[in-house]
């Protein structure tokens, strides 16, 4: 299977919805018949520039930017990129912490970066601030975790793009633990 489509058709799709136009302006070349020959163990590593979300150097996977102080044509929202980059309770992709394993390729953060991340987006209101939070909270519909009593269920539930919680039903009488959230749609 073509690795490079997996990776980047996602983005494509995404770019013609949005009416955003990427232009990559890296070119990386892999033999995929040398992809059979790679035990699991080893890592193909891409450029960061090829997800970094353009005119930003912070919107993306990982960063571009030289210093914690360096940022894209887009800077209110490079700024908010970069404050939700420096969230300091993560959990790496296929890690395991306060006993929730993430099961994706990308970091997941405690909810309330993800939050501050939403609210910040939302405050620099602008074409390209949307198009991130959209990619982000709506498309890419990650979940963050937090310490909350046991959900016992949800009460309602937006439907697009796809099925997400807007509001938990706790069990109180239990102690508090750590679990999954869906993120709220942008």
């Amino acid at each position: 299977m073509n690795l490079l489509l997996l990776v980047t058709a996602p983005f494509l799709i995404l770019n013609s919805a949005l009416g955003v136009q990427i232009i990559w302006d890296n070119s990386v070349d892999f033999d995929f018949n040398d992809f059979d020959a790679l035990s699991r163990n080893e890592e193909v590593q891409m450029p960061n520039r090829f997800f970094i979300y353009p005119g930003t150097k912070w919107c993306g996977a990982g960063n571009i930017a030289e210093n914690d102080n360096d940022f894209g044509t887009h800077r209110d929202t490079d700024k908010c990129c970069r404050n939700h980059d420096f969230c300091p309770d993560i959990i790496e992709g296929y890690q395991t912490k306060y006993n929730l394993t993430n099961p994706s390729f990308y970091t997941r953060l405690n909810c309330d970066c993800d939050q501050q991340f939403y609210q910040c987006l939302k405050t620099v209101s602008t074409a390209v601030s949307s198009q991130v939070g959209h990619l982000y909270f709506t498309v890419l519909g990650t979940e963050c975790y937090k310490d909350e009593y046991p959900i016992n269920g949800c009460e309602k539930y937006t439907y697009f793009p796809r099925k997400k919680c807007l509001e938990y039903t706790y069990d109180k009488t239990k102690d508090k633990v750590h679990q999954w959230f869906d993120v709220p749609n942008f």
